[in-house]
């Protein structure tokens, strides 16, 4: 890495807004959102999603039955920065035998996006899958035009597995869809102590520093 290279590494990291990204439940009060952007084709259809129009009815159940799936066979959650809603980050296929799961993430909010949101929301998922689920490996699948994506995934150390050739019909062609997976043992990330963890003790630094100022 050229020392160019490095500083460029460098000043990105410096944006990355750890301190006010969140992972939290879905709400019935992120109904609005979820519901423009489940009828949105730039985000549908990039994200392998469900190609008919969702009606708001339908988004409030599907919001219901995240909650009541929670821990059976997925869980999903709402990325929150700054307290809005920016997109959804979720764990998918969930198997306790095998230890593994699928990762599925979107940022609604356009004005958010290439702005280092994804990589911290991932990054969060990933921590909380293997150090508070003791998964062993997360998978994904991606379409291969979806490059930003699949620079953000192997920007996190997601490895390509293979190709299904051809596998997903998109705008009147056929296009091939990549699986990327990775292995806790290739997990070498440090979440950043100003990061909202889903696990870990790090949350008892603010409860001593409550207690100091009592």
């Amino acid at each position: 890495m050229t020392a160019e290279s490095a500083k460029q590494l460098q000043s990105k990291e410096k944006i990355r807004d750890w301190q006010n990204i969140r992972l939290t439940p879905l709400e019935e009060s992120d109904l609005d959102l979820l519901y423009a952007w489940q009828n949105e084709p730039a985000i549908r259809d990039l994200t392998m999603g469900f190609r008919f129009p969702a009606q708001r009815e339908t988004v409030k159940e599907w919001i219901r039955y995240q909650r009541e799936q929670n821990s059976k066979s997925h869980v999903v959650f709402a990325i929150r920065q700054r307290e809005a809603l920016v997109g959804t980050a979720q764990l998918n296929s969930l198997d306790p035998y095998q230890r593994r799961a699928s990762l599925g993430m979107y940022i609604g909010d356009v004005k958010r996006r290439n702005t280092g949101l994804g990589f911290v929301s991932c990054s969060l998922i990933i921590d909380y899958a293997f150090n508070g689920l003791d998964l062993r490996k997360i998978g994904l699948e991606v379409v291969s035009i979806n490059q930003n994506a699949i620079t953000l995934y192997e920007k996190l150390g997601f490895k390509k597995e293979g190709v299904k050739v051809q596998e997903y019909f998109l705008d009147g062609k056929y296009l091939d869809v990549c699986i990327y997976g990775l292995h806790k043992t290739d997990w070498k990330f440090d979440i950043p102590d100003t990061a909202h963890r889903l696990v870990g003790l790090g949350h008892l630094k603010d409860l001593r520093a409550t207690d100091q100022n009592l």
